[in-house]
């Protein structure tokens, strides 16, 4: 297949063009600058040769979540960057001839709201009001036109990514090596999360299985509570916990509604993804999916 990737300089368009080209495909970055194809979502542009024999879009662009504080500006370019990339997409597919079937896209399990206690999180659970719930919402409702076009839609809700490039993992495991790591919050919270080759791998099968359509929740068969995660990643660096937990009010003084995202969590259940597209998790495990993790 020729795939064309948006938002593919990131964490996840790194690993996901590195695990497509070993498989056979031929892949293609939509970037604002350094990519095969350049597009601007402010001024609304795309190159159209972009979309010459391409197959499938995957679409990854949209501002980091957790790079700034929420300001209300910030909250607008969030959301925006997520909708306005899909409404360029959506206008240059239906103005331009292409061969394209599929997209999948890139969604977050913040769909559910940062924190839904001990509710299981299934692809049919409602919706949460917080703003990473807005977002998500937003976001999702922006690739339903491609549909209308009658291409193939994915979209992934993704979990904690473990990797060694980038993401979650290293944000946790940094302070914890320094001697400096403390349980966030009051620890009860449920992470789920899910290992950056179970993750490409998942974006490949919904590429190349056309029976894959609608909401999957990404994520491992097993979250595991924030206080066991951060006890295991000091387990694998064999650095003791010296300091006390951190607690919620203090993080919200710090970062402002950010801190939702790490005093909050949700218990995620991946059983539909594994059922309908009988997905087969590499990683169960937390403590084996960071064994071989680096982290400085």
């Amino acid at each position: 297949m020729h795939i064309l990737i948006t938002g593919g300089t990131g964490l996840i368009g790194k690993a996901l063009t590195e695990k497509l080209q070993s498989e056979g495909h031929t892949v293609a970055i939509l970037s604002r600058s350094g990519g095969d194809f350049l597009w601007n979502v402010r001024d609304h542009f795309m190159d159209p040769l972009a979309l010459q024999n391409v197959d499938a879009i995957v679409h990854l662009a949209g501002a980091g979540i957790a790079d700034k504080r929420w300001s209300a500006t910030r909250k607008q370019e969030i959301i925006g960057s997520r909708v306005k990339s899909a409404k360029l997409l959506e206008d240059t597919l239906a103005s331009t001839q292409h061969q394209v079937k599929t997209v999948v896209s890139a969604s977050g399990i913040g769909y559910y709201g940062a924190d839904t206690g001990e509710l299981i999180c299934t692809e049919t659970s409602e919706t949460g009001l917080d703003f990473v719930a807005v977002c998500t919402q937003a976001w999702e409702k922006s690739m339903d036109p491609f549909m209308a076009q009658g291409l193939r839609v994915v979209k992934l809700r993704i979990g904690l990514v473990m990797s060694s490039q980038g993401g979650i993992f290293r944000v946790l495991a940094r302070p914890v090596y320094w001697f400096i790591g403390a349980i966030l919050g009051t620890g009860k919270q449920w992470q789920s999360w899910i290992h950056i080759d179970d993750l490409v791998e998942i974006f490949h099968q919904s590429l190349i299985n056309s029976s894959a359509a609608g909401i999957y929740n990404v994520v491992a068969p097993q979250p595991i509570r924030h206080r066991e995660m951060i006890t295991v990643i000091a387990n694998r660096l064999k650095r003791p916990l010296i300091f006390p937990a951190i607690p919620s009010w203090f993080l919200k003084v710090l970062l402002g509604e950010l801190a939702n995202l790490v005093t909050g969590g949700n218990f995620v259940s991946s059983e539909k993804i594994q059922k309908e597209l009988r997905f087969t998790f590499k990683y169960t495990s937390f403590a084996e999916a960071i064994k071989k993790l680096t982290y400085v």
